[in-house]
């Protein structure tokens, strides 16, 4: 916790007072913290639909990293005088649906476990290409290390889900 505490302190001190809602660390934070009230969305449904320690560990760990992300993130945006986006909505390939959401409300158990790790396997890649473009194109030092680390982790996620379902 304390890491998080510092992280996001020497994140918040790395930001400029001027930005526009074109600027590739601002599409960031507004991408990334859409993407992450999905991530939450997804995590929030595997409550009484799951007893697999490792899909109720992994929603857990998501709650915890997501929320933090997007303070920090959220932060990033007042600073810069953008407002935080609304909602969960963000249409990018790999996105959570509704049909999505729909299927999985109505699977529980291993059912729901595969479907829900596919789900978020799919999502989490969609959030390494958001954070490979903040990478390649933004010029806000923190920005780049919080996108390099989301692609370092989501990516190791990725895998680990992988292994899970075979």
């Amino acid at each position: 916790m304390r890491w998080i505490l510092a992280f996001a302190t020497f994140l918040i001190l790395g930001c400029s007072a001027t930005a526009d809602a074109q600027d590739p660390d601002v599409r960031f934070s507004l991408e990334m913290i859409t993407h992450n009230r999905q991530t939450l969305r997804l995590a929030d449904m595997v409550k009484g639909r799951s007893t697999d320690t490792y899909v109720t560990g992994l929603a857990a760990k998501l709650k915890v990293d997501e929320r933090t992300e997007i303070d920090v993130m959220s932060t990033w945006l007042q600073m810069w005088n953008m407002p935080p986006p609304k909602g969960t909505t963000y249409q990018m390939p790999g996105s959570v649906t509704t049909a999505d959401y729909t299927a999985l409300q109505s699977r529980s158990g291993p059912e729901f476990d595969k479907m829900w790790l596919t789900t978020l396997s799919r999502h989490l890649n969609t959030g390494v290409m958001i954070a490979q473009v903040a990478v390649a194109t933004g010029d806000h030092a923190p920005t780049g290390d919080l996108a390099r680390r989301i692609v370092r982790e989501q990516r190791a996620e990725i895998a680990e889900i992988g292994q899970h379902i075979s």
